[in-house]
C-alpha cells in the first residue's frame, strides 16, 4: 500500500509553522503541526501518537484543499447551543428585575415561560455575559 504524505512548498510550511506557534486555538495549532510533520514523512499513526488527537481528525489531502490554512480552523456552529438566547433578553430582564434578590424564583418562572430546563448557575452566567458585553469597550 502506498503511503500518503502531504507535499508543501517552503512558504506553506512556514505559514503552517507560524500557525502552530501563534494559532488562537489548540486544535488549530495541532492541525498545523500535523501537516508540517506529515510533509516531513510522518505516518498518520505516528501523528496520532505525537498529537493530542486519538484519531487523525481530517484527511491530509483535503485539509488544506480549497480553503487553504483557513480550512484548518473550527467551523461555526459546533458545540452545544446556548439554552438562554439573546432573543429572550427582554423577558429575562423583566423577570429578574421583579425577583432581583431571589434568582431561584426568577429561574422557576422563566423555566415555565420559556419552556426550557436550566440551572440557576446558567441564569447567572447569562446575566454575567450581558454585563461583560457592556463592559467590553470600557477601559478601567
Amino acid at each position: 500500500m502506498k503511503k500518503k504524505f502531504i507535499q508543501l512548498e517552503e512558504t506553506e510550511k512556514v505559514t503552517l509553522q507560524e500557525g502552530h506557534k501563534n494559532g488562537k486555538t489548540k486544535a488549530f495549532q495541532e492541525r498545523c503541526h500535523c501537516l508540517v510533520l506529515s510533509s516531513e514523512g510522518y505516518e498518520v499513526k505516528e501523528l496520532a501518537g505525537i498529537s493530542e488527537f486519538r484519531r487523525f481528525p481530517f484527511t491530509l489531502g483535503s485539509s488544506v484543499g480549497k480553503d487553504g490554512i483557513v480550512g484548518l480552523r473550527d467551523k461555526q456552529g459546533r458545540g452545544r447551543k446556548a439554552i438562554l438566547q439573546k432573543q429572550d433578553l427582554a423577558q429575562i430582564k423583566q423577570t429578574v428585575q421583579k425577583n432581583a434578590q431571589r434568582l431561584k424564583i426568577a429561574r422557576q418562572k422563566l423555566k415555565e415561560e420559556l419552556g426550557r430546563e436550566f440551572s440557576t448557575k446558567t441564569l447567572k452566567r447569562f446575566l454575567e455575559s450581558l454585563t461583560a458585553d457592556t463592559n467590553a469597550g470600557v477601559n478601567v
